[in-house]
């Protein structure tokens, strides 16, 4: 299941895939806020400025009508790409994430 919302008012746009049961943590990655499961599973992303940091305008982002999440993964790496449609226009953002997995206290 994905789930998207866009605060104009704030300028954050948040995207979700799967179930907050087993929310463990969030990380920020650069105004990008990554929220992880328990067993370090992509569960959501916020975009604090999405307006900025999303090549769309704050009346484009408010008129979206579909989002398709893929995450792809390389060792601890993954690969976040976020796919959105508004009308016929598409747009997709790539956000490569590194290194997510609980440091050695």
């Amino acid at each position: 299941m994905t789930h998207f919302e866009y605060h104009e008012k704030d300028d954050i746009a948040v995207f979700e895939q799967g179930d907050y049961d087993d929310y463990e943590r969030s990380v920020d990655v650069a105004n990008f806020v990554v929220d992880l499961s328990e067993n370090g599973e992509f569960l959501g992303l916020e975009v604090i400025g999405a307006s900025e940091r999303i090549p769309l305008t704050k009346k484009q982002l408010s008129e979206i009508e579909n989002v398709e999440i893929d995450v792809q993964k390389d060792g601890e790496n993954k690969m976040i790409t976020i796919m959105m449609k508004q009308g016929r226009e598409k747009t997709s953002l790539n956000l490569p994430v590194t290194s997510l997995t609980r440091q050695p206290a």
